[in-house]
Order: C-alpha cells, then sequence, then structure tokens
C-alpha cells in the first residue's frame, strides 16, 4: 500500500491514485516548459508518461541530451545535427570551468572524464558505458566521444592547465 504520495497521507489505494492523477495533471498542464528540464530527476511525480512526455517536448526543440541525476540520457536526432557537434562546441565544453553547468551534452561526459584522468597521479583504468537499442546511436556517440578526446588532448588550453 502506498503510504505517501507527495506529501499526501491517502487512507486509501484510491485516493492515493486520485492524488498522483492530481499531480501528474498539474505537471502536464505546464507542458509548454517541459522542454526546459533538463534534468529528469525534476520531473515531479516521476512516471513512464512525464519522462516519456519530457523526453518528447526537447526532442521536438531539438534538445537530444537530457541528464537523468548521473546519467547522460541522448536521442537519436535521426537527422543531420553538425552545429550538436562542432569543434568550436568541443573547445567550450573543455574550456568551461564547470561543465556539467552547461547545458547536458555527450561532451560533458568526455570532458568530466579527461578531467578525471588528467588529475590522477597514477594512471587508472577509465570507462564510459554507452548503451542503448539497436539504432540508437552507440556507435555515433562513441566516435562523438573519441574525436572529443583527439580535439581537447591536443589543444594549447589542455597543455597549460592540466
Amino acid at each position: 500500500m502506498l503510504q505517501q504520495v507527495n506529501g499526501h497521507n491517502p487512507g486509501s489505494d484510491g485516493q492515493a491514485r486520485e492524488y498522483l492523477r492530481e499531480d501528474l495533471q498539474e505537471f502536464l498542464g505546464g507542458e509548454v516548459l517541459l522542454y526546459k528540464l533538463d534534468d529528469l530527476t525534476r520531473v515531479n511525480p516521476v512516471t513512464l508518461e512525464t519522462v516519456l512526455r519530457c523526453l518528447q517536448a526537447r526532442y521536438m526543440a531539438d534538445t537530444f541530451y537530457t541528464n537523468a541525476g548521473c546519467t547522460l540520457v541522448a536521442l537519436n536526432p535521426f537527422k543531420p545535427v553538425p552545429q550538436l557537434y562542432s569543434p568550436e562546441l568541443m573547445r567550450e565544453y573543455h574550456a568551461a570551468p564547470q561543465p556539467q553547468k552547461l547545458k547536458p551534452h555527450v561532451f560533458t561526459v568526455g570532458e568530466q572524464t579527461y578531467r578525471n584522468v588528467k588529475s590522477l597521479i597514477e594512471p587508472v583504468n577509465q570507462s564510459i558505458v554507452v548503451s542503448g537499442e539497436s539504432g540508437a546511436g552507440k556507435t555515433w556517440t562513441s566516435r562523438c566521444l573519441m574525436k572529443f578526446y583527439a580535439v581537447v588532448a591536443t589543444s594549447p588550453a589542455s597543455w597549460e592547465s592540466h
């Protein structure tokens, strides 16, 4: 039995469902702003519908990366988006004092792992897990990460700061 739903203490399952339905309608009522939610941990209530609607709104706004806590969710745009992977954007994420404060992007993950490796005195193994369904863009994402590492490792900013 559900004990508490968003601060409400329902007396029955029927009441709990009603509170959840009200919260869901309140959340989806502001759907115009769903594309602005760049972290799925801010979705409330967390239901399959709210998460999918948020991702759908971001996809429709050509925003293909969304955080889910410490995980990055990438949506395949199924079209070329060259400005999303430009060398200028790579440099922006590499030069940022706190890249995690920029918009969610695969370059944020790349920069965080790059800084982790560069800051270690003793080298340790690092890994990034890229997973998804067939056709989701795993190979493309891996290529983008490799290209990012190649660009930032040879940049003068890397030589000076690391």
